[in-house]
């Protein structure tokens, strides 16, 4: 930019000068050299035009050139040089058009220069200015002390030029054309067309006022597009970044609010779709006026804001604060910003460990209907990551299929011993299993018929290689049947029961270090012969398997966060009723450190044959 009417007068008939030059040296360079000297002439007269006192600015000029003429160098005036640049230019066959675009994006202080600078200069012959501004704009800026810059413009444009607002059908085109220009290196990008017209027509096009919005929304949202494009919702993105480019106000409220956006930890029943109007609605008339929720107070910041409702509607429809976690699957698996996960990844760029998890099963639905391929996959995975990978399949049980259910609920249900060992916070928890039983009962509710299903739970419990797994399926099936729709008939589901039990006891289990259910299996054994079906003498592996899936840890409330609260304990009346006396426990104990040495749950089996009592508490 410039600074002052000195630097600018000089810029302008040094770059009008070297422009003539340029064109036609021998031509016009006479004219150049003289406008190099008016330019250096005017400088200083420059200072002398008021603004926007436009009555007596011929008289100021008059007056600074005559006190300016003897400076000139070659002792020429300068209306002599100022008559040799007009005659000069009236020979020249075509006028010299100076374009001067968008002023109104200067300062009001520079406005005023460049009009003072053209006033200055507009009497030359065959100099035509083109102005380019915002009207209301340099209006704004000329105007002073009460005078209007409007009637101060009028006096030096002779002619205006409105030029027409761009129609909605062209800067609809225009719009999509961008987009698709953007978008067109994201190759496995998906659009939601339905959402797509709601979400453009009320959320992005209200934005765009004209060409120029166009452009700068697309190159804006280039990079994010980039980064993101084939990670989330493209109707999600490409709706959030119009509202960050052209209401950032609003924009820098939403992360703060994204819990609220996302309906994180809100999940009920009865969830149903409302409009636009029914969210205005809800909000007005909901929650006490003096402690309004967060989205109400984000709808009270901007009222009338028809941007933010219109986001709400089709964007965060978890805003609403009634959707089930039916809902949550589907916004999930459509990597919607309605789901928390993928509103994090969009504002703070970074996959969360969740996300990371849910891509892992994005890739492993697929491979659901081929045992190899599944379980190769999935046993490569970080063992951290394996339980949540599975837990996400369940987000995809409308992709299931038959053949998916047979290799599928044996793999899983043979992993549940690999997935990352967690301590059981309660006799009731079983870590890791209850991830699979969400995939492996919406895998069996994909076949229609109990018949057909009675087989396919057949087929899986052969190729199940626990016994803690097969009565996992098995207990999954009998509480499955206990609401009105059952999976398997209750003839089935009681043979199957009774089937386990008498071979457990008949056979015990091949793999006993992989028993991650051991106490439980023979429980079942003790309760239906009432005896005990444990000894000492039983395999030291198997027996540590017994006390380590006996094992649970329970957590208290404490003030010091630092202060770790949790404690191990044994489900001893158990243990002992497995065994049939605290003495044989004792015996069974020695025995194991005999063949597998000291471990941390056989001390805490010795605490409890030395009377401790664990605090109830």
């Amino acid at each position: 930019m410039f600074s002052g009417s000195d630097q600018l007068v000089d810029f302008f008939f040094t770059q009008i000068g070297a422009e003539l030059k340029v064109k036609n040296e021998s031509r016009l360079g006479k004219i150049a050299d003289w406008l190099g000297q008016y330019a250096g002439i005017l400088k200083p007269a420059a200072k002398l035009i008021p603004l926007p006192g436009a009555s007596a600015v011929g008289e100021v000029i008059a007056a600074g050139i005559n006190g300016l003429a003897g400076t000139t160098s070659a002792d020429r005036s300068v209306q002599e040089i100022k008559d040799d640049i007009t005659k000069a230019l009236s020979k020249l066959e075509e006028p010299i058009v100076v374009v001067i675009d968008d002023i109104d994006r200067l300062t009001k202080i520079e406005i005023r220069e460049i009009f003072k600078l053209v006033r200055l200069t507009a009497s030359f012959p065959n100099i035509i200015y083109l102005l380019a501004f915002d009207r209301e704009r340099v209006e704004q800026a000329l105007s002073e002390d009460g005078i209007s810059g409007r009637a101060y413009l009028e006096k030096i444009v002779l002619l205006s030029f409105d030029i027409p607002q761009a129609s909605e059908k062209l800067l609809r085109s225009r719009t999509i054309a961008e987009l698709e220009r953007v978008l067109s290196p994201i190759t496995n990008a998906t659009l939601d067309e339905h959402r797509w017209a709601s979400a453009y027509l009320e959320v992005i096009e209200p934005l765009l006022s004209n060409i120029r919005d166009v452009t700068r929304y697309a190159i804006s949202a280039k990079q994010t597009i980039k980064d993101l494009g084939d990670k989330v919702d493209l109707v999600d993105l490409l709706a959030m970044e119009a509202l960050r480019v052209f209401r950032p106000e609003i924009f820098r409220r939403l992360p703060t609010l994204r819990n609220e956006l996302a309906g994180a930890g809100v999940i009920v029943g009865g969830a149903g779709k409302r409009t636009r109007k029914g969210i205005e609605e809800m909000f007005k008339d909901s929650g006490d006026e003096g402690n309004p929720s967060a989205i109400e107070s984000l709808l009270n910041e901007f009222p009338g804001n028809e941007t933010v409702v219109a986001l709400l509607a089709y964007v965060f429809p978890a805003s609403q604060h009634d959707h089930m976690s039916e809902q949550l699957n589907t916004w999930r698996t459509e990597r919607r910003m309605a789901h928390i996960d993928f509103l994090n990844l969009y504002f703070d760029r970074v996959m969360p460990d969740s996300l990371v998890a849910f891509r892992y099963s994005e890739c492993a639905v697929n491979l659901l209907n081929d045992r190899r391929l599944i379980e190769s996959y999935l046993t490569k995975l970080p063992p951290e990551t394996l339980e949540d990978a599975i837990d996400g399949l369940a987000s995809y049980e409308t992709k299931f299929t038959d053949d998916m259910v047979i290799p599928g609920s044996i793999t899983l249900l043979n992993l549940i011993d690999t997935i990352s060992k967690k301590k059981r916070r309660s006799l009731f928890d079983i870590a890791g299993g209850f991830a699979v039983r969400h995939v492996v009962i919406a895998l069996l509710h994909r076949v229609d018929k109990e018949e057909e299903r009675e087989k396919f739970v057949s087929q899986i419990l052969e190729g199940l290689e626990t016994y803690s797994s097969k009565l996992y399926l098995i207990e999954t099936i009998r509480y499955s049947n206990l609401g009105e729709k059952g999976l398997v008939s209750e003839t089935f589901a009681e043979q199957i029961y009774a089937d386990f039990v008498q071979t457990l006891q008949n056979t015990p289990p091949n793999k006993p270090s992989r028993e991650w259910n051991a106490g439980p299996i023979y429980y079942e054994v003790a309760i239906n012969t009432g005896e005990a079906p444990l000894s000492p003498s039983n395999d030291p592996v198997l027996l540590q398997s017994v006390l380590y899936s006996l094992r649970f840890t329970t957590s208290s409330q404490s003030l010091d966060p630092l202060q770790d609260q949790s404690k191990d304990r044994l489900d001893w009346d158990k243990l002992v009723k497995l065994f049939g006396s605290e003495d044989k426990v004792r015996t069974a104990l020695l025995n194991i450190r005999e063949k597998l040495g000291d471990d941390e749950v056989f001390r805490l089996a010795d605490r409890y044959l030395q009377g401790w009592e664990p605090d109830p508490s």
